[in-house]
């Protein structure tokens, strides 16, 4: 079981965050743990040979769940826990119920073994900063994590609300899975100040949603007061207001990562990020202001607020926003895999510099060809065609041809940047190794192309 000490990062921890972080163009990652429940009972009752056996199984069906497709990084085993990180929020939650229906698998299949139970916490945050606060920064966003995993039971996936908000509509658009998803509350987790809301995820097929056990959970009492301390201190607020006709604005319940007014400036908040109330110090004037926070390079949370003369209490209803990406891998068979190909669609808001909205559409297609060159059977010739079009332009089509190897191991990359405007850039982007090729059409936000 994890120490329940707060957990220290090695310099070779952060230097593999930052350098994932980087790789995939994000200033925030989500942060998972896994645990298995009653490790050290099982060792005393079981042995340490079938604890270990059992230790190994636990770490294939993470490990490979978590860095199947490159979709996460596991950063360090800590004893029978695994710490890892990825760019997506609906990844890591899709990955975390991965871990779990493949722990019931291997629970059916080997009775003969001890039930392998897994807890996994979920939390996300801004881990990229110019100074050495990061160090201070990353730790605080792990150390939540690792708490919000020792609340869960076997079998179990909590998450915080950032997580929950972000992955919200990737939970809502699988029709085709029975998943179900609960807010259990506001915990007190150990070392933090402030209650922490704690949701869970679940296969309604397998079990129902559990509060936690084993939490402490913030007494419905309090509210109650801070909302009469909350009233009374508005009512001081409004009289002031009206007094001396000034704007204030608030921020509930607001999350940790960066949020970005009108495309230009960090929001500032003041005061203890809890369930009242934060006060903005970066200036708001009466009239519409967007905010956006930046979870990848192609993926936003957007909110549109209208700051009216006097009080203004804002609660976050952020909207995440996808840029269009189409891409597929090829892995050539002879007479049995030799194309892939795919079309989709999209519906997208850009926002200009103006902070007007305009509704944008894509089509994206792709198509991989594969076949041994007629002259070298020991060369693969792939043929990768693509097309984009947004809003009825043609952003670009062409073919392209790679060769690659196919029985050295000689991994080639490229990414070419086709239109780019003041809002976002379209780019197209290769991967060849031995018999397989990969193809990407997609869009991305122009800050991170200024980035690269």
């Amino acid at each position: 079981m994890m120490n329940s000490t707060p957990l220290d990062l090695t310099h070779q921890d952060l230097s593999s965050i930052e350098q994932y972080r980087m790789q995939r163009q994000t200033s925030v990652l989500v942060i998972l743990f896994t645990d298995i429940k009653g490790f050290t009972e099982i060792a005393e009752r079981r042995g340490d040979g079938h604890a270990v056996e059992l230790l190994r199984y636990h770490d294939e069906i993470v490990v490979r769940a978590i860095e199947e497709g490159g979709a996460g990084l596991v950063v360090k085993h800590i004893g029978d826990s695994v710490m890892a990180v990825f760019a997506e929020p609906s990844t890591a939650v899709e990955r975390a119920l991965r871990i779990q229906e493949e722990t019931a698998a291997f629970n059916d299949s080997h009775p003969d073994m001890e039930t392998l139970g897994i807890r996994i916490g979920l939390h996300m945050g801004q881990v990229a900063v110019e100074n050495q606060t990061r160090l201070d920064l990353v730790g605080r966003h792990v150390n939540r994590a690792s708490r919000v995993e020792t609340l869960a039971d076997a079998g179990q996936i909590y998450l915080t609300y950032p997580v929950f908000d972000s992955a919200r509509g990737w939970l809502r658009a699988q029709s085709g899975r029975d998943l179900g998803w609960k807010l259990h509350g506001r915990y007190i987790l150990k070392g933090l100040e402030e209650a922490v809301e704690i949701y869970e995820v679940v296969d309604k097929r397998r079990r129902a949603p559990v509060p936690p056990i084993n939490g402490r959970r913030k007494s419905r009492l309090l509210p109650v007061w801070l909302a009469l301390g909350v009233f009374l201190v508005g009512a001081a607020l409004v009289y002031g207001i009206m007094r001396y006709q000034r704007t204030e604005v608030y921020f509930a319940n607001w999350g940790p990562e960066l949020t970005i007014v009108d495309q230009k400036q960090p929001l500032a908040l003041i005061g203890v990020r809890s369930q009242e109330s934060q006060l903005a110090v970066t200036p708001l004037p009466v009239g519409r202001h967007l905010l956006h926070q930046d979870i990848s390079a192609r993926m936003r949370n957007y909110m549109e607020v209208e700051i009216k003369r006097g009080l203004n209490v804002i609660a976050p209803e952020m909207t995440t926003v996808y840029m269009p990406s189409l891409k597929r891998r090829l892995d050539f068979h002879a007479g049995r895999r030799e194309q892939v190909e795919a079309t989709q669609t999209f519906t997208y808001p850009l926002y200009d510099k103006a902070n007007q909205r305009i509704d944008s559409n894509a089509e994206l297609s792709v198509s991989i060809k594969g076949a041994p060159d007629k002259d070298n059977p020991d060369l693969m010739v792939f043929l990768c065609s693509w097309k984009a079009v947004e809003n009825g332009s043609l952003v670009g089509a062409d073919t392209i041809e790679l060769k690659s190897p196919a029985k050295l191991d000689q991994r080639q990359e490229r990414k070419i940047v086709i239109r780019e405007d003041a809002m976002h850039y379209w780019y197209v982007s290769t991967y060849t190794n031995r018999r397989s090729a990969e193809l990407e059409v997609s869009a991305a936000y122009i800050e991170y192309k200024k980035a690269e």
